[in-house]
């Protein structure tokens, strides 16, 4: 009896330890691939074409990331996104949208089992961009 006892209790104490593991943030470089993966091909062989992180409204909870290129005629600035460092969700840093294609839920899938955020947490912690709080 003490021996079942003894069992259950370690049993419960690992079943508690597992769920309260938490998912790593994402790396910046993971940020970028996630936006990498998002924008279209012709962008990524612009002149030119960067992509450079700034602080944005939420830095803590953000990564700001703003795609650059040689532009001799007009603006630099090609696009302004925000990758989430928790769900790896990719946003507008500009407006409220959330962005999102098939190889970009495909890379996000990736990163997301490397940082341990599974599909149930993600569904409790998912939250709102930046621009739309």
């Amino acid at each position: 009896m003490k021996l079942k006892m003894a069992v259950v209790v370690i049993l419960s104490c690992m079943v508690a330890n597992a769920q309260s593991v938490q998912p790593r943030q994402l790396t910046v470089q993971e940020a970028h691939a996630v936006l990498e993966a998002y924008l279209p091909d012709g962008t990524k062989h612009l002149p030119g074409y960067e992509l450079e992180d700034f602080a944005g409204y939420d830095p803590a909870r953000f990564y700001f990331i703003e795609v650059v290129w040689d532009n001799p005629g007009g603006s630099v600035v090609w696009g302004n996104y925000a990758v989430d460092k928790t769900t790896g969700d990719l946003w507008s840093a500009v407006v409220c949208e959330k962005y999102s294609s098939k190889r970009t839920r495909v890379v996000q899938q990736e990163i997301l089992k490397e940082t341990g955020l599974t599909n149930k947490a993600y569904k409790r912690i998912k939250r709102p961009g930046p621009i739309c709080e």
